[in-house]
């Protein structure tokens, strides 16, 4: 979208932004959560399946538990997989990337995740981005209207991130 006087008009913020903590991650944003969550659930079905417990025999069959072993080993892999990705994806955005000023459009939390929305201009062009995050003390205090300052991937605008959200104040 091509911008032309529009009042979300606002210079680039200067500064470093620090990186963003592996804690902050995790429990801000939703993809990056979802991703550790999976593989543990997955060895816990496995373990109180597999493992005779109550004396009384495993729950799964000799013949299937190489299966759920295999589900588990992979949903470790790839949920691990995912994990780094979004991490060196944020440190990335977080340390080359550009701060702006931005608005927040839209905001919705169902249960435990939420979707954030933002507009913001770059590079002369104005852009909608968003994030999915999880619930916590930060992403509860968002309001539609309310003004951001982002973290911007230069070579991908579309891929922005609330900067408070990640780091520590």
């Amino acid at each position: 979208m091509k911008s032309s006087n529009n009042s979300l008009e606002m210079n680039r913020v200067g500064g470093n932004s620090p990186s963003p903590s592996l804690k902050r991650i995790l429990w801000t944003d939703y993809p990056a959560f979802l991703s550790s969550l999976i593989p543990i659930v997955a060895w816990i079905v496995y373990a109180t399946w597999a493992i005779d417990w109550r004396g009384q025999g495993a729950v799964l069959s000799a013949r299937s538990a190489p299966f759920y072993l295999s589900a588990a080993m992979l949903s470790s892999f790839l949920g691990m997989g995912v994990l780094i990705w979004r991490v060196v994806l944020l440190r990335a955005i977080f340390s080359n990337g550009a701060q702006v000023r931005g608005r927040i459009t839209s905001f919705s939390l169902r249960r435990d995740r939420g979707q954030v929305k933002y507009t913001f201009i770059f590079n002369h062009e104005e852009h909608l981005s968003g994030a999915g995050v999880h619930r916590n003390k930060q992403t509860m205090a968002l309001k539609v209207g309310n003004p951001v300052i982002l973290m911007v991937d230069r070579s991908n605008p579309k891929r922005a991130f609330i900067r408070d959200l990640y780091v520590d104040s």
